[in-house]
């Protein structure tokens, strides 16, 4: 009944508008959300400190809760280190440069003579401040230092204290830190007593491996690391060989040998540095490189053959880890060639042209040096699927948005669009398409110039496409059958597209129903539009075309006359039939409905006169 009818028609209408209205509440509560974690991101994390409220024993912080009310003042020594902070960096910067001074110092001062009495004060100076910092270490920032635990990072002072005071860590550090300078009093100062000191090993690699983590190119820093290793082997080799040289008086005690006594050439003479000079010695013994000369006693050749054992397995462990570091680095750059060489190969053994050739060699070249690899999904496709997303919505979600078509789509549906995002390369004169194809992709201008190009051969162009520019969006829908390319596009130069095809839309839009019809709906709009600018420039050009078209001026009649009037026989009536026999009509542009006939008889009657004199001027 008609009663039924207008119900069923008002349950439809409050049905839409509820639909209408959650829609809008969810958008305003996503909104919502990403505001308040764009100001959380946004805030200083962070603030400047000095070395005391960097170790924690001076200073208080405020807390700020999620309405931005001040909290209770927490102080520093009651919160937690995070083990990735550059703050943590930093000391842990400040732990190695304490443990490499006692590492190179403790066996130079236990071999050179560069421990004296006038000097003495200074080296306990240092000894002390960076037996200070670990002491820090030990008992102030370990202790709170997050860890993880269950996949959470455990953020409880007291749950890392706990933690730490029952660890190995906690136990090696203290052997570390056992007073063993107070046998000074009763030996002297001797620096082998602080060997111990050598046990806070740990902060050195922790650098490194920090820094090898926060490196988007880490392999400087792992050479680095594996010199670091060769130097100071050779740095105590040179300290034993200068020990062995003191022990013999610097080669002033002979030895004998065939019943003759030589002096001691093997051991430093005690001439110029001596540092340098031994540890020249202990690189070349250990490198085997150089003319050593020979041992004369049995520790010298057992040093000798410590040394050269040394040098062939430690070294060169040391030096094939640099090899695969050093290759490894080059493992992308290698690949590449190895691809493009098998690439032009291939076009060689097909008998390509010359100039195909080049083209593909200069495709390989230009990927290269944009983009360091030839395949960037297969950098990305083991990260989980939430991590491949924001690092999508992070390089194509604001140039997505600003496409017309679907800015007032769901986030939830370009989130799923810009995984489908791939780039395309385009050389110099390539055509991305062609009027008439059919269009299967819409593309996204990421860098590099367009040309909308027309004529026979495309030698006109109409206008250009910068970054950020998009066309072949309607296409995608194909509304009203219309899936046809209208114009031609060419690449000005090397060009960077983002494609989105088809297949890719409708598999992600499938699972949006509303947002389906949206699209459908302003993709018509959109078309409707484009077809009225259409006939608006073909009517515009009908009245230029009306307004200026070709007129074919009629043939003059007083030059008939004029014909008919003089005898047949006469030399002037011959020419003038000949004229009118051979004459073609003249065409010129004229305004419509205005007769320019006599004009024409005017210009036509000067003609014969012209003629005329060019036959009296002959006769004579």
């Amino acid at each position: 009944s008609r009663l039924s009818f207008l119900v069923q028609d008002r349950l439809h209408l409050l049905v839409s508008e509820v639909k209408r209205r959650t829609s809008d509440v969810k958008e305003t509560l996503l909104k919502e959300a990403e505001e308040e974690e764009i100001a959380s991101v946004g805030k200083p994390l962070e603030r400047q400190s000095s070395l005391s409220s960097l170790i924690g024993i001076d200073h208080e912080v405020e807390e700020l809760d999620a309405k931005g009310q001040q909290r209770q003042k927490i102080s520093l020594l009651r919160r937690t280190v995070d083990p990735n902070s550059r703050w943590h960096m930093a000391w842990l910067c400040l732990q190695t440069i304490a443990f490499l001074y006692n590492a190179i110092v403790i066996p130079l001062r236990c071999s050179y003579p560069y421990q004296t009495k006038q000097n003495l004060v200074t080296w306990l100076f240092f000894d002390y401040l960076f037996d200070i910092i670990y002491t820090l270490d030990i008992f102030v920032w370990k202790p709170r230092k997050q860890f993880m635990m269950g996949g959470m990072p455990i953020n409880s002072i007291q749950a890392t204290m706990k933690t730490y005071f029952v660890s190995r860590d906690f136990k090696i550090d203290l052997l570390s830190m056992i007073p063993t300078d107070l046998c000074y009093i009763w030996l002297g100062p001797f620096p082998i007593l602080r060997i111990n000191r050598l046990l806070h090993f740990k902060a050195f690699g922790q650098l490194f491996d920090m820094l090898d983590n926060s490196f988007s190119s880490p392999y400087a820093i792992r050479v680095a690391r594996t010199l670091s290793y060769m130097i100071y082997i050779i740095h105590v080799n040179s300290c034993v060989y200068y020990v062995l040289s003191a022990l013999q008086a610097f080669g002033q005690i002979a030895y004998k040998h065939n019943g003759k006594y030589y002096l001691n050439k093997w051991v430093y003479n005690n001439q110029g540095n001596s540092y340098i000079r031994c540890f020249y010695f202990t690189a070349a013994v250990a490198t085997s490189t150089g003319n050593n000369p020979a041992p004369t006693n049995v520790i010298e050749y057992i040093y000798m053959t410590f040394s050269w054992m040394m040098g062939v397995f430690v070294f060169a462990l040391l030096l094939g880890q640099i090899r695969d570091i050093v290759s490894n680095a080059n493992r992308n750059k290698e690949e590449y060639r190895r691809k493009m060489d098998a690439a032009l190969y291939e076009c060689e053994r097909l008998r390509l042209s010359p100039e195909l050739t080049a083209r593909v060699r200069s495709w390989f070249i230009y990927t290269w040096e944009q983009h360091k690899t030839l395949d960037e999904k297969r950098l990305i496709e083991k990260l989980p699927l939430k991590l491949q997303t924001d690092l999508a919505l992070s390089v194509h979600y604001s140039t997505l948005s600003k496409v017309q078509l679907f800015q007032d789509c769901e986030r939830a549906l370009l989130r799923d669009l810009v995984l489908k995002l791939r780039a395309v390369i385009f050389l110099p004169g390539d055509m991305v398409c062609m009027k008439g194809d059919v269009g299967k992709e819409m593309y996204i201008v990421n860098s590099g110039w367009l040309q909308v190009v027309g004529g026979d051969y495309n030698e006109k162009v109409f206008a250009e496409l910068g970054q950020g520019k998009v066309f072949g969006e309607i296409s995608l829908l194909s509304i009203g059958g219309n899936n046809r390319r209208t114009a031609s596009i060419r690449a000005k130069g090397y060009v960077t597209l983002f494609a989105l095809s088809k297949e890719d839309l409708q598999d992600v839009i499938k699972y949006y129903p509303q947002a389906q019809a949206i699209l459908k709906k302003k993709a018509a709009e959109m078309l409707k539009k484009d077809k009225k600018a259409e006939d608006s420039s073909a009517a515009t050009a009908k009245n230029m075309e009306e307004t200026c078209k070709l007129t074919v001026a009629p043939e003059p009649k007083m030059l008939k006359v004029v014909a008919q009037i003089l005898p047949e026989q006469s030399e002037t009536t011959q020419i003038l039939k000949k004229a009118l026999e051979d004459r073609r009509p003249s065409t010129f542009l004229r305004p419509e409905g205005e007769d320019l006939s006599e004009y024409s008889d005017l210009s036509d009657i000067s003609d014969i006169e012209d003629e005329e004199e060019k036959e009296r001027r002959k006769e004579e």
